[in-house]
């Protein structure tokens, strides 16, 4: 081989050298946007929407977690829904939502899942450790005179979705059941996450997806909510928007269809995956209202 093959050679190995480097470089930057957040705070507050909230601290795994608890009204009957954000959100994120179903009645305890918000540090699992996030949630109701155990429901948006399922299965009491924006697998949908939260393009999913998998001692491979709701048997309400692509419909639909009844699937149209409340508030709330009216009734 002559001196300027030699060279070539040479190129070749230094970019291929880099490339790989660079590649591993962008995994790792990746990997570690997905499972370390960065704490966010509520833009609003429940003042800012007439209500009266306490501010409570429990704890999962070891980890405090922080929370608002709006008590029911007397109509309410003890009912309580406990509404879980999705990844890099925090409390507020379904607080909208919990004001306008608290004018029916419906008490709330808004949840900052451990790594979010005001809560304690911990790796992000997309749903499977935070399940305890929810079932500690759950338990602290359990001490609250102004709830009835019987009439808690779970509502989970994205992640909080897949959390929020994962506890309904060791939670048989759970009254209903709402997942909004949930994806049916995390490793399926992580192709859809990367662009846009792991800031890396989506063929490198299955490198990112076996990176994140090693850094935690939870199974990532087990948050399957298409195979979750399987087990469950309370009242489901799916919503998902029509234009979603962080989490596309497909999957809200599979969940659906793997569902057991009862079960309702409102599908929004025109929104995509953080304005399934905000495009349309006033059938949003119609809808979730319905569902909750003929599952987890209050006076009239």
């Amino acid at each position: 081989m002559g001196t300027f093959g030699w060279i070539i050679l040479g190129l070749l190995v230094v970019g291929l050298g880099t490339a790989v480097w660079y590649g591993n470089r962008l995994v790792g930057q990746s990997a570690d946007r997905l499972l370390y957040p960065r704490h966010t705070q509520p833009s609003q507050t429940p003042a800012d929407f007439g209500l009266t909230a306490e501010n409570v601290h429990f704890s999962a795994d070891g980890v405090e977690l922080a929370a608002w608890f709006v008590p029911p009204t007397e109509v309410a009957n003890g009912a309580t829904l406990i509404y879980v954000h999705g990844f890099g959100g925090n409390r507020g994120a379904l607080l909208a939502q919990a004001a306008a179903m608290h004018g029916y009645g419906y008490g709330a305890l808004l949840l900052d899942m451990r790594h979010h918000g005001d809560s304690g540090d911990s790796v992000s699992t997309w749903g499977y450790a935070e399940a305890n996030d929810v079932i500690a949630a759950y338990n602290y109701l359990l001490t609250r005179p102004e709830v009835d155990a019987s009439r808690i429901g779970l509502v989970g948006k994205s992640m909080g979705g897949a959390a929020v399922a994962q506890a309904a299965a060791q939670l048989p009491d759970t009254a209903v059941l709402i997942l909004e924006s949930t994806y049916s697998s995390f490793e399926e949908n992580l192709v859809n996450i990367m662009p846009s939260i792991g800031r890396g393009p989506g063929f490198l999913a299955p490198y990112v997806f076996n990176r994140m998998d090693a850094a935690t001692s939870e199974p990532l491979t087990e948050i399957r909510t298409v195979d979750t709701v399987t087990q469950l048997t309370m009242p489901l309400l799916l919503v998902h928007g029509e234009q979603d692509r962080l989490v596309p419909l497909a999957q809200g639909q599979a969940i659906f269809a793997a569902a057991n009844e009862p079960k309702q699937l409102y599908t929004v149209p025109g929104a995509g995956h953080l304005d399934i409340f905000t495009i349309d508030s006033t059938t949003f709330t119609a809808q979730m209202h319905a569902f909750l009216a003929e599952y987890l009734p209050v006076e009239n």
